[in-house]
């Protein structure tokens, strides 16, 4: 008498992959004084949570150029997110960002294929896909 066949696996706690993309937002610091709670950040992880798209996972700001005293200050503030659907969280972000007062200068920064690239708001709307350009033989620039 043989033992009976193993039961089949019970997959209700299995951890499902999807794919995950880095995207990070920069947006120059002179508006983000009207956003000292950081607000914007929670609204952009609620719109991209509630569209199923992905989360904020972090923010801080990001230093300008050094001055001519050798300090640097604030240029940006920072937010890092992931999504599961790089096109449709861009889209997304490129509507909710001007509502949310981001202005011109303000980059969405991601990697499609193996090509790092940045959106960049201007006056006359969204500049997509644009290449980063290298800084003082470090690389492209994409912080």
């Amino acid at each position: 008498m043989h033992p009976p066949p193993p039961a089949a696996p019970d997959d209700r706690f299995a951890h499902r992959e999807a794919p995950q993309f880095f995207v990070f937002v920069k947006i120059p610091v002179q508006r983000h004084a009207f956003d000292p709670l950081h607000r914007r950040e929670e609204q952009i992880d609620e719109a991209l949570r509630a569209q199923g798209l992905g989360a904020v996972v972090g923010w801080g700001d990001s230093l300008g150029e050094r001055r001519a005293d050798g300090s640097r200050v604030a240029a940006y503030i920072r937010i890092d997110i992931t999504v599961n659907d790089l096109g449709r969280a861009r889209a997304a972000l490129h509507a909710l960002l001007p509502a949310l007062d981001a202005p011109a200068g303000t980059e969405i920064h991601y990697t499609l294929g193996e090509q790092r690239r940045f959106d960049l708001a201007s006056a006359m709307g969204w500049l997509l896909a644009q290449e980063p350009q290298a800084v003082r033989g470090k690389g492209p620039h994409t912080i």
